[in-house]
């Protein structure tokens, strides 16, 4: 009778033992899972981070473009107010408006 007492004790924890295996192989699969979102989330993440350098990257490109031809354009304009016509010029230019009226009167 003992026998059949203990063969009904070692049934009972063998069959505890065998659903707590079960819940473990269940939790390591959701674990599995888990970290495949999150490595998944990791990877996407990532790439956005990369895009967004990528594209602040292009903005500082633009702007140094934009601050070049804004040098190129000051530049110009400084050459331009360095060059003032000379007086012989200026007379010359007064002489054919001169005739311009004088031809058209």
């Amino acid at each position: 009778m003992a026998a059949a007492v203990e063969l009904e004790k070692t049934r009972g924890l063998a069959s505890a033992l065998e659903s707590e295996n079960q819940a473990l192989n269940e939790r390591l699969e959701m674990e599995k899972r888990t970290t495949g979102i999150l490595n998944e989330l990791n990877d996407t993440r990532r790439s956005e981070s990369d895009a967004l350098r990528a594209a602040i990257s292009a903005k500082n490109e633009t702007i140094a473009a934009k601050d070049a031809v804004i040098a190129a354009q000051d530049k110009l304009a400084a050459s331009l107010k360095a060059k003032k016509p000379s007086p012989l010029r200026r007379i010359g230019d007064v002489l054919i408006g001169a005739a311009i009226i004088a031809v058209l009167k």
